[in-house]
């Protein structure tokens, strides 16, 4: 049972901020007008609405988060807790632990590698980044992860100002779109963040759906304290739900990760 929570754990945070929370913003659900003006789908207009839009992603050079996590994986339910600390463009790390507080897995990504400590069952793996194409499009980048993880509109998916398109009511700004082979979509709140993002690959029946909720003020800036998410390659689904309790930005970061000769690697 805790081999299948700690890879599949570390499955969803690779491809799925203050102190306590603070007054809490209801997303999607606030009854004033957006923000963001749609006046029409002229490139020259996407192109204004866009860079509006990059302003409201976070500003930070260092993450660390604490939250309690559920796995749903069909009939199998379990509850972990994680620590997630990043340094913008170069590392994600991630602790996973388990009942009393043990650690039993531990993940660090960079935009060349993806490794994983399986601490429970004292096993090691060292993968390239496309490792991770296994689970999503070859068009997922590192940069990708981070702005999953913290609610930030992607750059390199709305690259191309022709394949977005803008829709827009009282309440929310929608914006989607092609790269390649990813088709994409973004539900902005009033604030112009993030309550909803879907990710698709139709040719491979991949589909990551992440849904944010419970915005906090941290240092000027909206964070989703809750994030849930659905993974489905057609077979299996996964959902999650992780509730952040703990988040701090733009602080010193450790991210410890030492392999010891005990360890078994796994090819």
């Amino acid at each position: 049972m805790w081999n299948k929570i700690v890879w599949v754990s570390a499955v969803v945070l690779l491809l799925s901020s203050c102190g306590s929370k603070k007054k809490l913003l209801k997303g999607a659900d606030l009854k004033t007008e957006n923000e963001l003006t749609i006046k029409d789908n002229t490139r020259e207009a996407k192109k204004n609405s866009l860079r509006n839009l990059f302003l409201t992603n976070l500003n930070y050079s260092t993450f660390s988060g604490k939250a309690k996590m559920r796995l749903d994986l069909g009939k199998d339910n379990y509850d972990v807790t994680s620590t997630i600390r990043i340094e913008k463009d170069k590392r994600i790390w991630i602790s996973i632990s388990a009942t009393l507080g043990i650690e039993v897995a531990r993940v660090l990504i960079t935009p060349d590698s993806v490794q994983i400590l399986n601490k429970f069952q004292s096993e090691y793996m060292v993968k390239p980044f496309d490792y991770l194409y296994r689970f999503a499009s070859p068009d997922l980048t590192f940069g990708n992860l981070q702005d999953l993880l913290l609610a930030n509109l992607s750059v390199n998916l709305l690259s191309d100002i022709d394949q977005v398109n803008f829709k827009q009511d009282s309440l929310s700004v929608q914006l989607d779109g092609k790269l390649n082979e990813l088709d994409f979509l973004y539900k902005l709140n009033n604030n112009n963040r993030p309550y909803q993002f879907r990710l698709a690959q139709l040719s491979k029946k991949q589909l990551l759906e992440a849904n944010y909720g419970e915005y906090a003020m941290a240092s000027g800036q909206e964070f989703p304290m809750l994030l849930k998410m659905i993974i489905s390659d057609g077979r299996q689904e996964i959902k999650t739900e992780i509730n952040f309790n703990k988040v701090t930005f733009n602080e010193p970061v450790e991210m410890p990760f030492s392999v010891s000769s005990r360890y078994k690697v796994i090819r």
